[in-house]
């Protein structure tokens, strides 16, 4: 069976919603100003011509629908045909397992992924919703807001009180604080209007997130400080067949191992990682601690915290150059996120067979998760 790589990715720095530097900016052009700096960053790759581009888009109506990835190639000058797939928070982490069965399956050999999200100009849940009475007769939590999800995944795990989820919220900040300042990011940031992530907030003052009122209900322990912002972003990366990769000259590589998916009841969305990483774990026959870095969407401090427990991850492996609270989560783009900073962290550890993780909790009460393993030609 062909290997596939993830390489090459790229994304505009994340933006506060409503208030951040792409407010005012389409989503479908946002998506073209990614595609345009690709061509620019990877010439190589671009005038190779993809086969595809599959983009992931959580909400895909409005500026976002219409088939947002066909208008977006015909936007950028792309020579392709173009598709969205929505998983709602893994929607681009699905179109980076849409482009590796393809090319495990002998279907091509070069796919380009992308992620959108414009939270500004697209309602959360869409335009217009409104929910079933007949599927809420079946499942009364079907419709649950993700925030009260939150609070319901805390009296699960009273072990994480509000001091704990603030303790977390502090590590992301600071460690994505230190990346920045060391570079880390560098390598995937296409500077478009501001040149980092708009939320990060160092040093932390802990006694101004101690002051802030709970976000989900009177009494609760989740507030705005231990939980993802609305952002604006896009994101980008190539899914190619490991030999043709090599032919184009790039010698390393995040080889997509397996990808797995799993569900949990709608009220405690957060801990959708667990059962879909252990389903990698006992398929590839791998434990925790034999996995060098884990990229674990951070929706809320607390399913980080709960999943990591259940899994049994040394948190020494996780987001150690910060997660989505303190970067930001723009929805349908922050599955690619994971991806390229996962491959960014184990290209910098140069351990030829190291293995990384990436994972997101998803609305509705699901999970998914990758495995992946640092290659050289």
């Amino acid at each position: 069976m062909p290997k596939a790589i993830f390489t090459s990715g790229l994304r505009t720095p994340f933006g506060r919603s409503f208030k951040g530097a792409y407010r005012d900016i389409r989503a479908d052009d946002l998506l073209v100003e990614m595609l345009n700096a690709q061509a620019s960053r990877f010439p190589e790759l671009w005038n190779s011509g993809p086969e595809d581009l599959i983009v992931g888009c959580a909400y895909p109506e409005h500026e976002q629908g219409y088939n947002l990835g066909r208008l977006a190639a015909l936007g950028a000058g792309l020579e392709v045909p173009g598709m969205v797939v929505n998983r709602l928070c893994a929607s681009s982490l699905e179109a980076v397992a849409v482009a590796a069965a393809r090319v495990k399956a002998s279907l091509g050999t070069k796919f380009l992924t992308a992620g959108i999200e414009s939270m500004s100009r697209i309602p959360r849940r869409g335009a217009n919703f409104s929910e079933s009475a007949r599927i809420k007769a079946v499942n009364q939590h079907a419709y649950i807001p993700n925030g009260q999800t939150a609070e319901e995944v805390v009296l699960k795990y009273p072990q994480f009180d509000r001091v704990a989820q603030e303790d977390f919220a502090e590590r992301s900040h600071t460690l994505a604080h230190q990346a920045h300042q060391r570079g880390a990011y560098s390598e995937q940031l296409h500077p478009y209007l501001i040149r980092e992530d708009e939320f990060v907030r160092y040093p932390v003052n802990r006694e101004k997130i101690a002051s802030l009122p709970p976000a989900f209900g009177e009494g609760g322990t989740v507030t705005a400080a231990t939980s993802s912002p609305l952002t604006d972003g896009a994101t980008s990366g190539w899914v190619l067949e490991a030999a043709y990769a090599k032919s184009l000259g790039i010698a390393a590589g995040l080889e997509i191992v397996d990808v797995q998916y799993g569900h949990v009841s709608p009220e405690l969305m957060g801990l959708g990682p667990v059962p879909a990483t252990q389903k990698l774990f006992e398929r590839n026959c791998v434990t925790a601690k034999e996995i060098s870095a884990f990229e674990i969407n951070e929706a809320f401090s607390i399913q980080v915290l709960a999943s990591a427990a259940d899994l049994e991850i040394p948190m020494e492996r996780v987001n150690t150059w910060g997660g989505a609270l303190a970067l930001g989560h723009p929805l349908g783009a922050s599955g690619l996120r994971l991806v390229m900073t996962l491959h960014d962290r184990l290209k910098q550890r140069g351990e030829v067979g190291a293995l990384g993780v990436a994972t997101l909790c998803v609305g509705g009460g699901q999970g998914m998760s990758i495995l992946f393993r640092w290659i050289e030609a």
